[in-house]
């Protein structure tokens, strides 16, 4: 088990799963950051929880997306899980009833690693970067630490904001059969075996209709990621 510095509660993935049933919840919103193992979560959890294919959402159906995109998503949508590892700010907005909150927690030493191994790999995708920019909103956090324990006390602030919220521990699902500890062989940037070189998810249809698509289009234009993270 990681060693919880913490002031929030690490939760098994068994643990979740009989939360979201025993509660009798509809949706599912896990945050996370990258190469934090939210590919293989997302999989693994979503069928865990009951979800089919088509209400699955993965993070790759949000990127470069205004956040005014994901907040009509959860205030449209139900029965779904989605997983995000953007919108780091205004996560904390994205309130919805019958939803269980998920923040995914890995080591931030392991991120690192994968960063490095990305960088060596040549898949790296600025990561350290984009979150890097999300530091001046949160001055009283320590700016010298590294971005993925930096965004952990974020997460450490903004967890009593959510009614149904737990913190998962990725380090549970070692127990899974299909869960493969030694990740040296991997070359590629999403891999869940050894010969799947590239596993990205699938892109769903979220449906929208034209003035929704509008709207997104003129927040995205006028409020871009230039002038202002928070919004991303």
């Amino acid at each position: 088990m990681n060693k919880n510095i913490f002031k929030f509660k690490l939760y098994s993935y068994v643990e979740v799963v009989n939360y979201f049933k025993q509660n009798k919840l509809k949706n599912i919103i896990l945050f996370s950051q990258a190469r934090s193992g939210s590919t293989f979560v997302t999989e693994n959890l979503s069928k865990l929880t009951g979800f089919k294919n088509e209400q699955i959402f993965n993070e790759i159906n949000f990127i470069d997306k205004h956040f005014s995109y994901v907040k009509y998503f959860t205030k449209k949508h139900n029965n779904f899980f989605l997983n995000i590892n953007e919108f780091i700010y205004k996560r904390t907005e994205l309130k919805k009833e019958n939803t269980l909150f998920i923040y995914l927690y890995r080591d931030h030493e392991e991120i690192e690693k994968s960063y490095e191994k990305a960088k060596k790999n040549n898949f790296y995708m600025r990561w350290d970067e984009l979150y890097a920019r999300y530091k001046k909103l949160f001055p009283e956090i320590d700016q010298n630490l590294h971005v993925s324990l930096f965004n952990h006390y974020i997460w450490e602030k903004q967890i009593s904001s959510f009614n149904h919220v737990l913190t998962l521990d990725f380090n549970s699902f070692k127990n899974l059969d299909n869960f493969i500890e030694d990740r040296s062989k991997f070359t590629g940037m999403k891999q869940q075996n050894y010969d799947v070189v590239h596993n990205y998810a699938k892109i769903q249809k979220i449906n929208f209709n034209i003035f929704e698509k509008f709207y997104f289009f003129c927040r995205r234009k006028f409020e871009s990621r230039k002038k202002n993270i928070i919004n991303y």
